[in-house]
């Protein structure tokens, strides 16, 4: 069967945008992975370029500003499509990333699909979405502490708002690596002056290789401290769902009600022996407690 070029299907793309159709944009995205290309490439031959000929139009007036908002909304519509039938990688996520755009910024898309493609890699993220003030994402960085903070923007008015954050993420403990990226910010050299720490990215399709540069840089000094705690929700739940109270569960698993309170509250490190202890009290397999369930992340339906 011949598969239609990513041209033709970026043109019928970016047409069902302008006549604002729904689902024609569902069937182009459908027939793009059907060809069993990969996210990224739908993000960088089929979404960005038609948004970028969305934006020309609407800059030039050729196309009211209605229409604009109409295709983003149908975009994100895509968006959601492609993250829940994405499969993220089954394992115990080494990393957090922050992505959020800066002050001001409105345009929120190109950071959406950034967030979307760590999703995939079974990375943790929190997507704080369009317009964050500065204060508010200092704050999140300091109570969140994730390993690479990734900052998109497309207006110039946005550099500014950029460059002092970025100041004084450098100043916390612990700073993440920074990641710039958007039309804007990922023009800008001056972002990266003395900042070994930082990269800048004009696409997404660049934003995760560039994450994953910046993350190799050195090995992320929370990610036990995450483990544990997300290990001990996750028996928490389970041992909920099953009606069973700490004594019950500490009784099952031949350990004391001490250790069951501090596994629960991520403050114990687990060895091998109690996990397959408490697996079996709550009749599960072990990798049941050691991998958590990322779609319910991409999904909206986890906590990151």
């Amino acid at each position: 069967m011949i598969q239609p070029e990513p041209n033709h299907l970026q043109k019928r793309f970016t047409q069902a945008l302008l006549e604002g159709d729904h689902k024609a944009a569902s069937q182009v995205v459908d027939e793009f992975r059907a060809s069993r290309r990969p996210t990224v490439e739908i993000y960088q031959q089929l979404i960005t370029p038609a948004l970028f000929a969305i934006g020309d139009l609407c800059c030039n007036g050729s196309i009211r500003v209605g229409q604009e908002k109409l295709a983003t909304q149908i975009t994100l519509r895509q968006l959601e499509r492609l993250r829940i039938k994405e499969p993220a990688e089954n394992r115990l996520s080494p990393h957090r990333v922050m992505v959020a755009c800066v002050e001001g910024e409105e345009h929120s898309i190109g950071a959406r699909m950034a967030a979307d493609l760590f999703l995939a890699k079974g990375w943790l993220v929190d997507f704080l979405g369009p317009n964050v003030p500065s204060n508010a994402l200092l704050e999140m960085v300091k109570s969140r502490r994730p390993q690479l903070l990734a900052l998109s923007g497309t207006m110039d008015a946005g550099i500014r708002h950029a460059r002092r954050l970025i100041d004084e993420v450098t100043k916390v403990s612990e700073p993440p690596k920074v990641l710039v990226g958007g039309q804007a910010l990922g023009r800008d050299a001056s972002l990266l002056h003395d900042r070994p720490d930082c990269q800048m990215v004009e696409h997404v399709s660049a934003g995760l290789e560039a994450a994953e540069s910046l993350l190799r840089l050195d090995r992320p000094k929370a990610v036990l401290r995450d483990y544990l705690l997300e290990i001990g929700q996750r028996i928490r739940e389970l041992r909920l769902d099953a009606g069973m109270t700490q004594e019950q569960l500490a009784e099952e698993a031949r350990v004391t009600r001490v250790c069951i309170v501090a596994v629960e509250g991520g403050k114990q490190n687990v060895s091998m022996d109690i996990v397959v202890r408490i697996a079996g009290a709550l009749g599960v397999l072990p990798e049941r407690l050691l991998v958590s369930d990322m779609q319910a992340v991409i999904t909206g339906r986890g906590a990151n």
